[in-house]
C-alpha cells in the first residue's frame, strides 16, 4: 500500500512541476489524498516496522522485496526534505 501512495506522491510531484494542475483535475482530487496526506505517514509505520522484523529476524531482506524497501526510503528521505 505505502509504495502505490509513493507512486501517487511522485505523480503528483511532476503534475505540481508541470505548473498546469488544473488541466489534470480529474487526477489531481485523487492523487493528492494517497500522495500528500497518506504516503508520507504510511512510509514511516512500513519502513519501522519492516526494520523492526528484520532485526527480530522475522523475515528475511530477500522476502521483503529489497526494491521496494529501498524506494520506500528514497521517496521517504524525499518526502521529508522537500516542501509541500
Amino acid at each position: 500500500m505505502s509504495f502505490i501512495c509513493n507512486i501517487c506522491y511522485w505523480l503528483g510531484f511532476v503534475i505540481r512541476m508541470m505548473g498546469d494542475p488544473e488541466a489534470w483535475d480529474f487526477l489531481v482530487k485523487h492523487v493528492t489524498i494517497l500522495g500528500w496526506l497518506v504516503a508520507a505517514p504510511l512510509n514511516i509505520v512500513t519502513i519501522l516496522l519492516t526494520i523492526v522484523m528484520l532485526l527480530l529476524k522475522k523475515v528475511r531482506f530477500a522476502a521483503i522485496h529489497p526494491y521496494v524497501f529501498v524506494l520506500n526510503v528514497i521517496t521517504l528521505l524525499f518526502q521529508l526534505v522537500s516542501p509541500i
